[in-house]
């Protein structure tokens, strides 16, 4: 791969089952939505949407991390996969002071606030 092509991975399967599921305050999102899809029976899955709000939002951009203080930043948009059981979320946030950031979720740090709504699809490989 060159600079000026990009990158395609390409796999082969179907969607399957969905699950609607809500989680609970205090609870790490990344690790949550593991243990929801694992939970539903589903080994590898997409999220379709999300609606909730973190105590504090802590996100990775290009390997660097950045805590964005609550309480309260709620989630603007969240996406992501859950392959062979492990969850890599990504999405957007706005904080109390109105600021807008985006990245990668890290892993045990962005525990629920109030609750966290989101639908997962499951992702039969074939």
């Amino acid at each position: 791969m060159t600079l000026d092509t990009p990158e395609i991975i390409t796999r082969q399967g179907r969607l399957g089952r969905v699950a609607v599921v809500r989680l609970r305050p205090n609870l790490d999102l990344v690790e949550s939505v593991e243990d929801a899809a694992r939970d539903a029976g589903f080994a590898n899955a997409i999220v379709r949407s999300a609606v909730g709000s973190l105590n504090d939002a802590s996100l990775s951009v290009a390997g660097k991390a950045f805590l964005h203080e609550g309480p309260g930043v709620e989630i603007l948009s969240l996406n992501g996969e859950i392959e062979e059981g492990r969850a890599r979320l990504r999405g957007a946030v706005s904080t109390p002071q109105q600021t807008v950031h985006g990245g990668e979720f890290r892993r045990g740090e962005n525990a629920i606030c109030i609750t966290l709504e989101l639908v997962l699809q499951e992702w039969v490989p074939g």
